[in-house]
């Protein structure tokens, strides 16, 4: 299951990164280190969550490491050791900058790319420049390398992306009076801005009144990243590269407070919906209660490992096809460009390794085209280079060969740790606006005071 990475509290990642005296000189150092090689080098890497293939995978670029080093009348053999964290992302974050401040982090440690922020401003991981040089990522697709870039400089290898589309449900489609042929054709309309975000809201309306679904929409009940697609979908802005300061865009952000109090005032989301379990999320949208559902590519991954359907429990990728499409977030007007956000996972590697060009070339090796589509394939993710997503596997994959194209419509979340707070408060005005205890001007103004109490300085108000 994809999960979002949460931020952490500014003072503990400063507190943690000071006491373990981390500093830039020790990347010099390291990279002499590789001149001088042991015998059996031993790699380490970590990841977090369900898909363990992110350092699995790595284990198999290690078998072609050391066949290049064997060729090259090298001696060593390289060794991955990995670990899968359990637990929550706070103290996944939190295990690493202990582990780094003991002089025990892991090599590579494979996290969202929004965490790049504090990862560099603490000294805790080096620069990948030469990664966007190499051949194995040549063809990466441009915006990801966005959101690994912080301060002018690539701090993460792009390991998996994805898209966080809208399902429509076909069946409630069919009912309303839609042919095979327009319910399929949805996405292209979406694409081309002839279907908007207006007129999702007005069929999500149509379906409810009807009596053809319990809900119109349904988004995620906790903070996350989606909440700010609508921000782009609205032509906001969240953050200033130049100033790497957070943006609280009230123009855009009252037009994203104004959707969500719409679709709570038109009674087209649960009334419950922020205190609702994932298990009753994926329920009611397996299930059909719900025309449309604000969610992810990796969603048809765990209905596949979850009984959330009552009659026939677990559900496969070709189930989800035959009853469900996907497409883009609606441009908010005729013509306007849809969008979509993604929340790429990345490979760090930490300026206390000693092995620092071995490990570069390990991420080389792991873009290889058949091991990112295994891993894509099996969570239910898109492939981070084009050569990727031409393995013929990965095209004739049911759902994911559909929603590649996404990725030319995708956006990111800043890599500035600041975000979480801003994220979480704008969370929290939105629960407001659609639990009607504020208006949006309302929440908008509160929201205002809050982010300048939190953020200070390093807030841009526009």
């Amino acid at each position: 299951m994809k999960k979002t990475a949460v931020g952490l509290l500014s003072s503990f990642v400063l507190g943690v990164g000071i006491l373990s005296g981390c500093a830039q000189g020790q990347q010099t150092g390291s990279a002499a280190a590789d001149t001088k090689l042991p015998a059996v080098v031993t790699i380490k890497a970590q990841t977090a969550g369900a898909e363990v293939t992110r350092v699995d995978n790595l284990v198999k670029a290690a078998d072609k490491l050391n066949e290049e080093l064997k060729k090259q009348g090298k001696k060593t053999k390289v060794k991955i050791e990995t670990n899968d964290f359990n637990g929550s992302w706070d103290d996944y974050a939190k295990q690493f900058m202990l582990a780094f401040k003991a002089k025990k982090a892991p090599d590579i440690y494979a996290t969202g790319h929004e965490n790049i922020g504090w990862l560099e401003d603490g000294n805790y991981i080096l620069p990948l420049d030469n990664l966007k040089k190499s051949k194995e990522y040549a063809d990466v697709y441009p915006s990801l390398w966005q959101a690994v870039t912080y301060k002018d400089k690539i701090w993460g290898a792009p390991q998996d992306t994805e898209a966080r589309p809208v399902f429509y449900n076909k069946d409630i489609l069919k009912k309303l009076g839609w042919t095979d042929e327009q319910i399929n054709n949805l996405p292209e309309l979406v694409k081309k801005g002839e279907f908007t975000l207006d007129d999702m809201t007005k069929l999500a309306e149509e379906a409810k009144v009807k009596g053809l679904a319990e809900y119109g929409i349904i988004h995620r009940p906790v903070d996350g990243p989606d909440f700010q697609a609508l921000a782009y979908d609205f032509g906001g802005k969240v953050y200033d590269s130049k100033e790497n300061k957070i943006v609280l865009d009230k123009k855009a952000v009252e037009k994203q407070l104004n959707y969500y109090y719409e679709i709570a005032q038109k009674k087209l989301i649960p009334d419950n919906l922020s205190s609702m379990q994932w298990d009753s999320i994926h329920k009611a949208v397996v299930n059909g209660k719900t025309l449309f559902y604000y969610g992810g590519v990796w969603n048809v991954f765990n209905w596949s490992q979850g009984n959330y359907h009552d009659k026939l429990g677990k559900v496969d990728a070709k189930w989800v096809n035959e009853h469900f499409g996907m497409m883009l977030i609606p441009a908010t007007s005729k013509g306007g460009k849809p969008v979509t956000l993604s929340h790429p996972f990345v490979y760090t590697v930490s300026s206390q390794t000693k092995y620092p060009q071995l490990v570069e070339r390990l991420l080389e090796l792991v873009a290889d085209p058949n091991l990112q589509a295994e891993h894509d394939i099996k969570t239910a993710h898109l492939p981070v280079t084009k050569s990727a997503a031409e393995v013929p596997e990965f095209k004739a994959d049911v759902t994911l060969g559909k929603v590649t194209y996404m990725t030319d419509y995708t956006t990111f979340l800043p890599n500035n740790e600041g975000f979480p707070k801003y994220s979480a408060a704008v969370f929290n005005a939105i629960q407001a606006v659609e639990l009607g205890k504020k208006t949006p001007k309302d929440a908008l103004k509160d929201l205002e005071v809050q982010l300048k109490n939190d953020l200070g300085d390093k807030l841009i108000v526009k």
